[in-house]
């Protein structure tokens, strides 16, 4: 058996969970632009009702927009969902780079290994 088999083994293991994580945040990030998304109708149809339409909010769709914006940013619950997403997005790119560094290793450690084959 070669001397690096066994480490490659544990990178093999190491690739595997890395991977099942990518999965494991990608679902999680998905289900946190949901939430996002359902806060901001939620703050938008609300503001909508208290006005009592929206043409009543804001004569332009530009300014309609603004003024959500500036709702959305007074929103404790979507700031909070927008800090989860982000969050979210930062660990999935982190893992995705734990992924390739993981793979770019085994890439090594297998070429080492054939290249030493002959001298075994």
């Amino acid at each position: 058996m070669h001397p690096l088999y066994a480490a490659a083994t544990e990178v093999v293991g190491r690739l595997g969970a890395a991977r099942r994580e990518v999965v494991h945040l990608s679902a999680e990030l998905a289900q946190a632009e949901y939430g996002l998304r359902l806060a901001q109708a939620r703050v938008e149809r609300g503001l909508i009702k208290k006005v009592g339409g929206e043409r009543a909010l804001a004569p332009t769709v530009e300014d309609r927009t603004r003024i959500f914006t500036l709702a959305l940013d007074a929103d404790q619950d979507y700031r909070e969902q927008c800090q989860r997403r982000d969050g979210l997005k930062a660990s999935l790119e982190e893992a995705k780079v734990e992924v390739a560094s993981l793979r770019d290793k085994l890439s090594v450690m297998v070429a080492s290994m054939r290249a030493t084959e002959g001298d075994l």
